[in-house]
């Protein structure tokens, strides 16, 4: 007996029409399967803890039922209250995530308010089962949607917040910093959702994580999404969450977003090479190849900085991005990017967690993640939305052992390649000797007295010679007489 295929497509799920209108204008077919599974629980109500990897179109799996919620009067909040918290660890990713509530919630801002057009309001409801239960239809008021986050000045923040939010989204420190200056109250939360929760969850962000949940009812649904399942993330799910539905999407299902029947992939690929023709590499590697934009990632911020300038030296022109640069600086960098005015955009892993372009043909490691789990997030950033995507790992021989690591976590064996020219060598050739810095001879330093003296003037401007040799002169029981003590007279 054949079973009965599943309906992925939106309409399944008794959203608005509104709502079923932006999805297609956006270019959705069918639902991924984690949206399969995520949105109908968070429709009822459920706490979800879901992993899936990144471009699985977890995003639009919370976005697309919050937005439902408040369309249907759920979480709409006042008076600096705020119905649903969005925590997310980068500031990028708060401005992608608002960006995807105002782009499903644009057509939800035109609704009609006047009690004429309270008919046509109506429609935006059917199929569902609240079509005639809907409430406010004669007064809808849009929603707000507000992201907020650390590097810029907290005053403009704090003013959008006048009135509450009906959706905040924040990186933890930042929403801390405006509870504190009682810009906004977290005691009325309804929803909390929490991206990158593996990332979150840990570190300095375990700390505000912990003192947000304390500022919050303990009665509130709790949505979870992650690209690993760490023990720390267990603990929560015992302490937090209230008998959380559990989805765990692996990779080749969450990449199928219905809009290709093609098999989807990420094409990872490994090559050796010295240490010292690591930066020759790149620049061959970019030249040889077309790739419309490629993101390459380094494990330190000084790296970006010191491997732009490398690369301008080779003729490869690329932009860096990492958390010590302004706001304005990183978001320029971006958006350029993003517009195809820079080709080559190097970042550390805080673009890893919040970077969503689509068709980015190619990510290079440049250097290697610290954590394993960075990895999964790094090569996230390619193959999205149904493309194919090349994710490229360039290790020396000090980085053979954690690639190995890396491979063992993530549960992949990787072929290692060569390029002619830059071949690895079978044994790591020795490090370059560095010269030691010749010290410097320290100087003999002067008393205290020979300081004193010296920095006493004449009236001529001149040291005074005779206080230069006071500690000499006063081993002598007879003096010379001081000069010009025709003027000043001998004394004693």
């Amino acid at each position: 007996m054949k079973s009965k295929p599943i309906d992925k497509s939106f309409s399944s799920f008794k959203l608005s029409t509104v709502l079923l209108d932006a999805i297609k204008k956006a270019g959705y077919v069918k639902a991924s399967d984690v949206q399969l599974e995520t949105i109908p629980a968070v429709l009822e109500g459920k706490d979800v803890l879901a992993r899936a990897e990144t471009g699985s179109g977890k995003t639009a799996a919370f976005v697309l039922p919050l937005l439902q919620n408040l369309i249907s009067g759920k979480n709409r909040q006042v008076n600096n209250n705020v119905g649903i918290v969005v925590l997310v660890p980068t500031r990028e990713l708060t401005i992608q995530i608002r960006e995807e509530f105002e782009r499903f919630s644009d057509e939800f801002r035109k609704l009609p308010s006047s009690k004429t057009e309270e008919s046509l309001h109506k429609n935006l409801y059917k199929g569902s089962k609240n079509a005639n239960s809907s409430p406010n239809n004669n007064n809808i008021e849009p929603i707000k949607c507000l992201s907020v986050y650390g590097g810029v000045k907290i005053n403009p923040q704090m003013i959008a917040l006048r009135g509450g939010a009906d959706v905040l989204i924040s990186t933890p420190g930042r929403l801390l910093d405006l509870h504190k200056q009682n810009a906004i109250r977290l005691h009325q939360v309804k929803t909390l959702v929490v991206d990158e929760v593996d990332r979150l969850m840990k570190g300095d962000f375990k700390e505000e994580i912990d003192e947000i949940f304390k500022l919050m009812p303990k009665k509130r649904q709790n949505l979870m999404f992650t690209a690993t399942f760490p023990e720390s993330i267990r603990k929560l799910v015992r302490h937090i969450m209230h008998e959380p539905e559990i989805i765990n999407v692996d990779e080749t299902q969450s990449r199928d977003f219905g809009r290709k029947a093609d098999d989807i992939m990420i094409d990872q690929r490994v090559i050796t090479v010295n240490r010292d023709k690591k930066n020759d590499l790149l620049a061959h590697l970019l030249k040889e190849n077309d790739w419309k934009q490629v993101l390459v990632f380094c494990s330190a911020k000084r790296s970006c900085d010191n491997l732009v300038i490398k690369l301008e030296k080779r003729g490869v022109e690329a932009i860096a991005m990492h958390g010590n640069q302004q706001q304005n600086a990183r978001a320029a960098a971006l958006r350029d990017f993003k517009e195809g005015k820079i080709r080559v955009l190097i970042a550390t892993d805080v673009a890893g967690r919040g970077i969503d372009i689509e068709n980015l043909p190619c990510v290079i490691n440049y250097e290697l993640p610290r954590s394993p789990n960075d990895y999964t997030h790094r090569i996230g950033r390619t193959g999205r939305a149904g493309e194919v995507g090349i994710a490229i790992s360039l290790i020396a021989h000090h980085e053979y052992q954690h690639f190995s690591v890396i491979e063992k976590r993530n549960g992949l064996r990787l072929e290692r390649e060569q390029v002619e020219g830059f071949e690895a060598d079978t044994i790591a050739p020795p490090e370059p000797v560095r010269s030691k810095p010749k010290k410097k001879k320290k100087k003999k330093g002067i008393s205290k007295k020979k300081a004193k003296a010296l920095a006493e003037k004449n009236k001529y401007g001149k040291p005074d010679p005779s206080a230069d040799t006071q500690s000499k002169n006063n081993k002598n029981a007879k003096q010379d007489a001081p000069v010009n003590a025709h003027i000043w007279g001998t004394g004693k």
